[in-house]
């Protein structure tokens, strides 16, 4: 036994009713028995008090180690968890929820009825119960039905029941809306006074076909001399979002947009995020520009930040651009358009690959990890179809010109040395680069990453001697392996680079209608434009970078985890009617229970043991392989799977292996 020590942390429930603590400053958990959680639920911030001690021969050969950090709660510091969805019920002493999240327990009773929901009774029952409702816990553990989802199967509810769990809402307070529609005023002349007129400039858009909230435009021209002018045009949104004004300090807790299959709920009100703000053609927008003077090897020789007016000549689609550049029919595009315009995406695609060859040889790191593309039956709202979203190159010509726009504007404010919002990404942890050589040995692979030196391109050299004709699927597997040896990017202070970038500056500037650190990047650099930033000012502005950094990044944990579940529960819901259908798959895991296996469609599940061929499998941990008599399996392995169960509470799916 070891002596006391108190650390705080967030508490992990697993579904057996154990726990871990993960502290922020310890890799290694503390591991919580059930009788020893003290009232604390899972996600709360709590304080444990812990003692070292040597384990069981049992416990830890069901961890993975023979020593271990134990611990008991003794506080709940704070309940992270506000909301809790699920089924209500009735019981003979009154009413509980079944949550939808199996990690919070078995059930919550129910301290009372929000007053602006009436409990109906016809003989003696709620009319609630069965229906999916929204149960407000507070700090002392009292219980409150907030909201009424309806009924579990109704399209929609799945998707609202994760994002009311995450405490996410659509809608903004009656003040803020009100200060919307004032400040949401066409663009006058009073306003465009003092700012540089690029209205006849050949400006254009590029973003999927149903995007409402448009941050950015672009436009190029190439000189005589083989240099290029390229001008990245963003919302100016803090024109209309002031300091301390009712919707900055909105946009400051939502901290971005979420973004669901059937909806989006917006930073800003969309009377801005879809309306004044958005760079929508053919109207006068008031913009942040960035104009980069770049020669034929991709270096900008010179730039110029300003507060400007545009007008977009034309919204294009990544489908209509790529279309275009393939030299594929496009009924909705008409000659006229196609000999306009054709012109100007020829030069972005050869600036793009210049650009792109450029940060390969400064070691970028380019992952190839598709995400879903959940697509909706239009009519009905439900699963239609899960695909593997598309990455073309007029995806690349978008996200090249903002990625070299962030970069010239983060270097020139750090250069300056101003409060600022980096977006960090800092060098991979040399242990978790050494579990990661190691998962590397099953794969013909070559590879010369080194946990003690470690570089961007030594990965991306990795990657590259994957044949991606032969088999892009293991080229993803792989991709994923390496994202998880890699450290969290993070909005931060202080410029510590962005290693999977190979970027020596790096920020979001380009999102503002969506994502507060680019606001805030948006209000100082106006200030110093306008010099307004006084030594005080600069003080002031130095400290709520701090504050603003820190708000953003958990606000951007907590969205990318409901996106990530919605999507999960969607993926399920395609395959929950292919029960029996088989399909080929890669195998992209593998654990002591059995092996997960990778679709062409984004969609992973389980085979367990007991469900692959019969064999006496050894199972190497380190290898990561399932040795048989008959058989091996090992990480990238093709293997053909039936669809045996899905589970949507679980968001999962089972194969059995064929």
């Amino acid at each position: 036994m070891g002596k006391t020590n108190f650390v705080e942390g967030v508490l992990d429930v697993a579904l057996k009713g154990f726990g871990f603590v993960k502290t922020s400053v310890d890799e290694q958990d503390i591991f919580i028995a059930k009788e020893k959680l003290g009232g604390a639920i899972h996600g709360d911030l709590v304080r444990v008090k812990e003692k070292k001690v040597d384990w069981t021969d049992s416990i830890a050969k069901t961890f993975g180690v023979g020593r271990r950090r134990e611990g008991e709660i003794v506080e709940v510091v704070e309940r992270r968890v506000k909301n809790i969805v699920g089924i209500l019920m009735k019981s003979n002493t009154g009413y509980f929820i079944i949550p939808d999240e199996e990690r919070l327990g078995q059930s919550f009773d129910i301290s009372g009825f929000d007053d602006k929901l009436i409990e109906c009774s016809i003989d003696g029952e709620c009319s609630l119960v069965g229906q999916k409702v929204v149960v407000r816990l507070d700090d002392c553990g009292n219980t409150r039905i907030d909201e009424v989802i309806g009924r579990p199967g109704d399209v929609g509810n799945d998707i609202l029941s994760i994002i009311r769990a995450h405490n996410l809402y659509e809608e903004f307070s009656k003040e803020v809306e009100d200060e919307a529609n004032v400040v949401a005023k066409p663009v006058s002349e009073k306003s465009i006074e003092k700012r540089l007129d690029l209205r006849k400039k050949m400006i254009i858009t590029i973003d999927p076909h149903d995007a409402k909230d448009l941050d950015d435009a672009v436009h190029i021209e190439k000189r005589e001399d083989g240099t290029w002018e390229l001008g990245v045009h963003i919302a100016d949104v803090c024109h209309y979002v002031k300091e301390g004004s009712f919707l900055d300090k909105e946009a400051y807790e939502r901290g971005t947009s979420v973004y669901f299959p059937d909806r989006v709920l917006p930073m800003l009100p969309r009377v801005l995020s879809n309306g004044v703000c958005s760079l929508h053609p053919n109207v006068d927008r008031l913009a942040l520009s960035v104009i980069m003077n770049i020669d034929p090897n991709g270096d900008v020789l010179s730039h110029k930040i300003v507060e400007s007016v545009i007008n977009v000549k034309y919204k294009f689609s990544y489908d209509e651009v790529q279309q275009l550049l393939d030299g594929t029919h496009h009924s909705l595009l008409t000659a006229q358009l196609k000999k306009k315009y054709l012109p100007l995406f020829k030069n972005m695609a050869v600036l793009t690959k210049v650009i792109e060859g450029q940060r390969r040889a400064r070691g970028e790191v380019s992952f190839n990890v598709p995400e879903p593309r959940i697509i909706l039956d239009t009519e009905t709202g439900r699963i239609k179809d899960v695909v593997a979203y598309p990455r073309y190159l007029s995806h690349r010509i978008i996200e090249t010109f903002m990625i070299l726009c962030n970069e010239v504007v983060a270097k020139k404010m750090n250069d300056l040395d101003m409060p600022f919002v980096y977006r960090v990404h800092e060098k991979p942890d040399p242990k978790k680069v050494a579990d990661f050589v190691e998962t590397l040995k099953p794969f013909a692979v070559q590879h010369k990453i080194n946990p003690s030196s470690i570089s961007g391109r030594v990965y991306q050299e990795m990657l590259d001697s994957i044949n991606k004709d032969v088999d892009d699927a293991l080229e993803q597997i792989i991709s994923k392996l390496a994202l998880r040896s890699m450290s969290k990017a993070k909005y931060l202070e202080k410029n510590l680079g962005h290693f999977g970038l190979g970027a020596k500056h790096y920020c979001h500037f380009t999102s503002p209608i969506r994502r507060y650190p680019d606001l805030v990047i948006h209000r100082i650099i106006k200030m110093m434009l306008n010099r307004k930033l006084s030594s005080h000012k600069m003080e002031e502005m130095r400290d709520f970078v701090v504050d603003a950094s820190i708000q953003s990044s958990k606000r951007e944990v907590l969205s990318t985890e409901a996106e990530r579940e919605v999507d999960n529960l969607k993926r399920a819901e395609f395959m929950k009617d292919k029960i029996g259908e088989q399909f080929i798959g890669t195998i992209s895991g593998i654990r002591d229970f059995g092996v997960f296996v990778y679709l062409d469609n984004t969609v992973e599940g389980l085979v367990r043991i007991e469900n692959m061929p019969k064999d006496n499998y050894t199972f190497n941990e380190k290898q990561m392989t399932y040795v048989g008599k008959k058989r091996t399996y090992k990480m990238g392995d093709k293997l053909d799977v039936i669809v045996s169960s899905v589970s949507l509470e679980r968001r999962q799916v089972e194969f059995g292996a064929v």
